[in-house]
């Protein structure tokens, strides 16, 4: 069985690693024949580096580095037609991967979404299964995209993604949304396994900021009203400011206010997680960042996190009911539930960080 798995990001990666080397090595699903291949798309800074690691330690069977690609000018609409008639000039066109090389190839093909990229080569192999992998926190209780926005695509493709056969999820009883009778979870990290992928991504710690003790985990929603109450918290850390990193979103980076000292933003979240030092002892902040999640889904670890969503309405912070009881789900999962901390005024946060500051920074 010759697995493919897509993806692009950090915390999709160190999902497929995990599942990858279960199915390897413990016997998960037992798979006979098991191979894997992986194709990673250059959306992250630092991600030649980590398609160059995983590929040098022949973690997968083979390893593709692709860029974004689209269609521009004035043919773009015609290119955008040939596109959808034919996968196999797409691939070539885009990625100059040959036909040859990827048809009737792979049994299974695991994407956390809807891609052209993965559709074209599901075109390619009509046979294979399509698994799909979480992709944060919105995985449990939103739609998963699952066709393309294109009306050429769209009415060519015959593969949307609604056919697929299992959705692998860290947390399966975090799970809300539709299907639960083919959602999967992915086994825990192996320790020994684990402390491999700390070394192998040794080279991306490269931050000076382990010993500050608050992290602000930026978030971009689309309004004023989300930037204004944004302001009002960063102002209201100031008398913390001595501990305090100013983690910038990779793909939406916001206004630093009041000058906070930025983390590098090289620096990948999920590999800076690995190396934290007490980890448990940080304090994360955001309006409800999946980063704040990741220290806990990921690798089990049960740092401070003040979510402050309830500041703002619904139609400001995007929040549903769904949303609400996903959050008292992770919040249960703490040994210690006091630790997940959401306040619903900006008193309540003063007395958030009163209360972390006492326990751990005095």
């Amino acid at each position: 069985m010759r697995y493919l798995y897509y993806c692009n990001s950090t915390y999709q990666l160190i999902n497929i690693l995990n599942l990858h080397w279960h199915r390897r090595h413990a016997g998960f699903e037992h798979i006979s024949d098991y191979e894997a291949e992986l194709l990673l798309l250059n959306s992250f800074a630092g991600a030649k580096e980590v398609a160059d690691i995983v590929n040098e330690n022949s973690v997968f069977e083979k390893v593709r580095l692709i860029d974004k690609a689209y269609n521009k000018g004035k043919l773009h609409a015609l290119y955008t037609l040939f596109d959808a008639l034919s996968p196999s000039f797409y691939m070539k066109d885009k990625y100059h991967i040959e036909r040859k090389e990827i048809q009737d190839r792979y049994d299974v093909i695991c994407a956390p979404k809807y891609s052209l990229v993965v559709d074209q080569i599901r075109r390619l192999n009509p046979k294979a299964k399509l698994h799909l992998i979480e992709d944060g926190i919105g995985s449990y209780f939103l739609d998963i995209p699952f066709s393309s926005n294109s009306r050429i695509q769209s009415f060519f493709s015959k593969c949307d993604f609604h056919d697929y056969e299992r959705l692998y999820v860290v947390q399966k009883g975090m799970y809300l949304a539709e299907n639960k009778e083919r959602v999967a979870e992915i086994p825990e990290y192996d320790k020994d396994y684990l402390k491999q992928i700390r070394d192998l991504f040794s080279s991306f710690e490269i931050d000076t900021c382990n010993d500050r003790k608050i992290f602000w985990l930026s978030q971009f929603l689309n309004n004023e009203k989300f930037n204004e109450m944004v302001e009002e918290v960063l102002k209201t850390l100031l008398p913390y400011k001595e501990e305090v990193v100013f983690c910038q979103h990779p793909r939406n980076p916001m206004k630093n206010v009041n000058g906070y000292l930025e983390s590098d933003n090289r620096q990948i979240w999920e590999f800076r997680l690995l190396n934290m030092e007490d980890i448990e002892r940080k304090l994360f902040i955001s309006i409800h960042s999946t980063a704040c999640f990741s220290g806990k889904m990921l690798y089990d670890k049960e740092p401070y996190v003040i979510l402050f969503y309830k500041l703002g309405d619904g139609k400001v912070t995007h929040v549903t009911k769904e949303f609400e009881e996903i959050i008292q789900r992770f919040k249960d999962s703490y040994k210690d539930h006091e630790k997940v901390m959401i306040p619903e005024t900006i008193e309540e946060f003063k007395d958030c960080l009163k209360r972390y500051c006492k326990k751990e920074v005095d």
